[in-house]
């Protein structure tokens, strides 16, 4: 974390400046995200011809970051609960035929925002994400709250007609945030892509060390920007 200030005559002046600054950094940085992600692509729809992703909430791009150095841009899907457990499946992209990450989610799970000015970023266990705008990374931290509500208290496997239920709702929000978005600045990437690095197993599991039934290890595709 790193601390500034900022030199003036008055009070009122230097926060000014300060508001300057902290706005204008800001809107750099979410620039930058956006210009690493696709165009917004939130959907609820599973794939056809894809049974994994039947029990799909939402999905769409995020940034993760993967170390202190490099970070990656994953199709990530939030699946409906199974009693105990639900998960947060990080694809390679929207195909969804390779599995780089599973994040399973338990009642002890801690999922929150990233306080800051215009910030997009939130924190799901250990792992760091970045959504196109804030309000879509309110989405995310919405459904995912619901989901573990409905984990800690043990909820039915939702039917068919509970899913449908669930995804109207979604949708409802999604097609909101549609309508506030702002036309992009900027279509190319506006940090390099580097080499990825090597693949390495991880196993699927919760921060209190517990798989959940019929787990199986996945490996984490590390790819840098």
């Amino acid at each position: 974390c790193c601390y500034f200030a900022v030199r003036s005559n008055s009070e009122h002046d230097a926060d000014e400046e300060r508001s300057d600054w902290v706005l204008s950094l800001s809107h750099t940085i979410l620039l930058i995200t956006g210009s690493l992600l696709p165009s917004f692509s939130v959907t609820c729809d599973p794939l056809p011809g894809v049974p994994h992703t039947n029990n799909r909430l939402m999905a769409g791009y995020l940034i993760h970051r993967d170390d202190g150095d490099s970070i990656s841009v994953l199709f990530c899907e939030l699946n409906a609960h199974s009693e105990t457990y639900s998960k947060l499946v990080l694809y390679e992209n929207e195909l969804c035929e390779r599995i780089v990450i599973e994040i399973v989610i338990t009642e002890k799970i801690v999922c929150h925002d990233v306080v800051g000015i215009n910030c997009s970023c939130f924190i799901v266990d250990t792992h760091h994400f970045a959504s196109q705008t804030p309000s879509e990374r309110k989405l995310w931290l919405r459904a995912l709250s619901n989901v573990k509500v409905k984990v800690q208290n043990r909820a039915p496997i939702p039917t068919d007609q509970d899913l449908e239920h669930y995804r109207t709702s979604i949708r409802e929000h999604i097609t909101a945030l549609e309508a506030t978005l702002e036309p992009r600045i900027v279509n190319d990437a506006l940090l390099p892509r580097s080499a990825k690095k090597g693949l390495r197993p991880q196993r699927c599991e919760s921060r209190d060390g517990s798989p959940p039934p019929g787990s199986k290890p996945c490996t984490d595709r590390h790819v840098s920007l």
